[in-house]
């Protein structure tokens, strides 16, 4: 894990330098017949050269929706990005003009997606769909376009790459097939890497396997990685700052090791709690009571009270901004007092305070 950078207050993840990608109050919505479904309701995040931020939460969340609106790939009708900047070296992503988006898209800003077979086209080999995004936005021949998709196939550690190159999707296995995905999306070097759950539908060996691989070739290419997940391990193993999002919203924000160390908003306590522990003997999985609202009648006030083991009355009518602590971010009415000791954001836990009293 890297170094952690000293953050400037007010902005999730400000350090000295530029950041490759800062998002700013995104707003995504879909306009449907049942309502408007605000997917994404106020997103603020800045990813820097050769960082990781990983960005968890359960489905429904809205993380996907994030990542598909960085790359304006939410379908319209009925999404369609409402508000905020998504600016990406220095220009708004959001207005730029889809011929600029063909130009970054693949090349400058390229995407990890959840289901590998899906992902890949199956009447066509796994080396001419490399070489077909190589030649969209490279200027190569076919010839040197197929050189670099063994090479990159080499790259990401597929066996015997000049056989696989004309191998079809179906013909591998899970994680070679997400291998090749790893392969397409940095065929062209791209500065900004968005892996959207890319361990899933892997087995635990594969997925140690592909973060491992993904780390590597960070290390080697210099670019940062979005890494989108609801698995709390992964993202304490490999990423750099961490965003918590529940309800469209980032509702913790923090390095890695402040936010496992120094857990301050209920929601990620939630989380954390239902990881079972090694050797711990419990009759039931704990779990998080209820389940993600609605994005189409979200409740009023923290979008997370009807949940929360802290909520008071001020939770259900007021919504709490996300207050800056250092670096640290939290959108909690109740965070002094989870700061101070008086009451645990861990469910099933008693404080300090709450003992002596």
């Amino acid at each position: 894990m890297t170094e952690t950078r000293t953050q400037a207050a007010g902005a999730p993840g400000a350090a000295p330098g530029e950041p490759v990608l800062e998002v700013r109050d995104l707003r995504t919505h879909f306009f449907t017949d049942d309502g408007v479904v605000k997917a994404v309701n106020g997103v603020t995040f800045q990813v820097f050269p050769g960082e990781t931020l990983g960005i968890v939460g359960e489905s429904g969340c809205g993380k996907s929706v994030t990542a598909l609106s960085i790359l304006r790939l939410i379908p319209s009708p009925p999404g369609k990005i409402v508000g905020g900047e998504i600016v990406y070296k220095g220009k708004n992503l959001v207005t730029a003009s889809e011929p600029e988006m063909r130009k970054i898209r693949g090349n400058e800003i390229s995407m990890i997606f959840q289901e590998p077979m899906t992902s890949l086209n199956p009447v066509y080999t796994c080396g001419d769909q490399i070489v077909e995004a190589i030649r969209l936005h490279q200027k190569v021949s076919a010839r040197e376009a197929r050189a670099r998709a063994i090479e990159m196939l080499r790259l990401v550690g597929i066996p015997l790459p000049e056989q696989r190159v004309d191998e079809y999707p179906h013909q591998l296995s899970g994680g070679m097939r997400q291998r090749v995905m790893i392969a397409m999306a940095l065929s062209c070097h791209p500065s900004v890497l968005i892996a959207d759950e890319p361990t899933t539908a892997l087995d635990v060996t594969i997925q140690a396997q592909i973060l491992e691989l993904l780390s590597r070739l960070q290390a080697e290419l210099g670019m940062a990685i979005v890494l989108i997940t609801h698995d709390l391990g992964v993202v304490a193993e490999v990423a750099d700052h961490v965003a918590v999002m529940y309800g469209g919203q980032i509702q913790e924000y923090a390095d890695a090791t402040t936010l496992f160390e120094k857990t301050t908003h209920p929601y990620t306590g939630g989380l954390l709690t239902s990881i079972p522990k090694l050797g711990e003997k419990v009759e039931r999985l704990r779990v998080i009571p209820g389940t993600v609202p609605n994005p189409v009648d979200f409740p009023t006030g923290c979008t997370y009270h009807p949940r929360c083991h802290l909520a008071i009355d001020a939770c259900r009518t007021t919504e709490p901004p996300l207050e800056n602590h250092g670096g640290h971010l939290v959108r909690c009415l109740r965070q002094e007092e989870i700061r101070s000791g008086r009451v645990s954001p861990f469910p099933g836990r008693i404080s300090a305070h709450e003992v002596a009293s």
